[in-house]
Parts: C-alpha cells; structure tokens; sequence
C-alpha cells in the first residue's frame, strides 16, 4: 500500500508567527549571499537614470543590520534540523523534496520544522 502524499504550503505564515517572520526576512536579506556583489563599485551600486526613478520610485527598505545579527546568533543556536529548515526557508530557498531528505523528514515534517523553528526563535529572542 502507497501512502498518498498531500501538498504542503510552504508560503503559508500563521498570524501568530507575523513578527518573528518579518525579523527573519530582514536576517535573510543580510545573510544572503549575492552572486554579482562586487562587480559594480560601490558607489554606483544603486544607480539609475532620471528616467527610471520617474518609472520606478522604488526605495527598499533598509537592513537592521544589528537585529539581524541578533538573529543569526539565536538561529544559530537552534537544534540542527530546525536551523537547516529555518536557512533553507529564508536564505537558500531549494527544493523541498531535497531539503526533506537531507534531513530525513517528510515534506510535512519539513514544513512542520520551519513553524517549530519559528516557535523556538519567536520564545527564546521575545515578540517584539
């Protein structure tokens, strides 16, 4: 007999999560690794022409650089399963079947260590 598998949503965030969510993209957005970093001199970075602003005004929002860091020291110091989930999740963003079974999960049990692993941050690091 064939266990049937079901779909699992990986994008859903619970209400109760909203905050430590919002904290932990602003950690991926600084630990992400970028793959064209330094090609361009810093000071031109951010450029665009006149044209695209007037296209485009859009202005991202700033890293926290220190809540970030914050962060990084808390998801580092989850348990090791819960810590892969939580930086596949945010920063690496792979295949789910292929992150399920380098941790010898199921999918289910993937999706289950991401919300277990944003409980741990969400208690150990407090709401705010």
């Amino acid at each position: 007999m064939r266990v049937q598998e079901t779909t699992v949503d990986y994008n859903h965030v619970p209400e109760r999560h909203a905050a430590i969510h919002a904290r932990l993209e602003n950690w991926a957005r600084w630990v992400r690794v970028r793959p064209h970093g330094w090609c361009t001199h810093p000071m031109f970075k951010n450029f665009r022409a006149s044209k695209q602003w007037e296209a485009s005004p859009h202005i991202s929002t700033p890293v926290d650089t220190i809540d970030a860091a914050l962060i990084e020291k808390a998801v580092c110091a989850l348990p090791d399963k819960h810590r892969d989930a939580i930086r596949w999740w945010y920063v690496h963003w792979g295949n789910p079947v292929a992150m399920a079974r380098a941790l010898a999960v199921s999918k289910q049990g993937l999706a289950d260590l991401v919300d277990a692993g944003r409980t741990m941050l969400q208690n150990r690091i407090g709401k705010s």
